[in-house]
């Protein structure tokens, strides 16, 4: 048993940190780097989607062919448009195309699933274009993110016992998730406190960037029990797919745009 959770943590911590360092080329490539991410990630997430219900429409042509044509009028200034609103005319469109391929009575959770990619994917690029932060906000909500869900996961598997959703999510603990919300706290505690950040609207962000990331970890984990499968993909060795690796986004950076605006 030992030697299972030795190799999985151990490919689960090769993939991270792999993922990491293409993140931080990425974010030195600037606002371009996370563009491309945006555009790539949507690719991967709408093609898992398809796999798992085959549609006539193929979102992962469409939705990120909607996002770089969105791309191409704001750089090329064709449309006399602010970007605010030529950012809702795309969303707008994307979020059609969704509801139109996905929607089905017997299984409503693909049009959710679907709306919150589309949302999360949106809420990166507004993040991205309409703040003075810029992509640095992204690498400080996406740190937050992977320093939880770390610290949940080695905590868990040493000293879990009591389960959260064990019908939904049998390997979430409370033990894990409480202790890693706390050592994540703690270690961006410390970074504000030596930037000298004592603003306690910045704590309270800190807190809804960690509850909603464990909220979208779990929508998504209940999604996948209502089909009957443990991953979405297995692109990513330790983790799964790609929607089992942002589930943790589709409320954080949603809640982010919506808090910023």
């Amino acid at each position: 048993m030992r030697i299972k959770l030795h190799n999985e943590f151990s490919k689960r911590l090769i993939t991270s940190l792999i993922l990491i360092f293409l993140l931080i080329v990425l974010l030195y490539i600037g606002n371009i780097g996370i563009y491309l991410m945006t555009t790539v990630l949507c690719f991967l997430s709408f093609f898992e989607i398809n796999k798992l219900r085959k549609c006539k429409l193929k979102l992962q042509y469409f939705i990120p062919f909607v996002l770089f044509f969105y791309f191409f009028i704001k750089e090329s200034g064709i449309l006399n448009l602010g970007d605010q609103y030529l950012l809702l005319i795309f969303y707008a469109l994307s979020s059609l195309l969704i509801i139109i391929s996905l929607f089905q009575k017997t299984n409503i959770h693909f049009s959710i699933v679907g709306f919150l990619i589309n949302s999360t994917f949106f809420s990166i690029i507004y993040i991205v274009s309409n703040h003075h932060l810029q992509y640095k906000l992204i690498f400080i909500i996406i740190s937050i993110i992977s320093l939880c869900d770390i610290f949940a996961y080695l905590i868990g598997k040493n000293f879990g016992k009591y389960k959260i959703f064990p019908k939904i999510s049998p390997n979430k603990t409370i033990e894990g998730y409480l202790g890693g919300t706390f050592v994540t706290l703690f270690l961006f505690t410390l970074i504000f406190s030596y930037y000298n950040l004592k603003d306690l609207n910045l704590f309270l962000y800190l807190v809804i960037i960690i509850i909603s990331s464990f909220i979208g970890d779990l929508y998504i984990s209940f999604f996948k029990r209502k089909l009957k499968i443990k991953d979405s993909g297995k692109i990513f060795p330790g983790h799964g797919g790609v929607l089992d690796r942002i589930d943790s986004w589709f409320f954080t950076f949603p809640l982010s745009f919506l808090i910023l605006i």
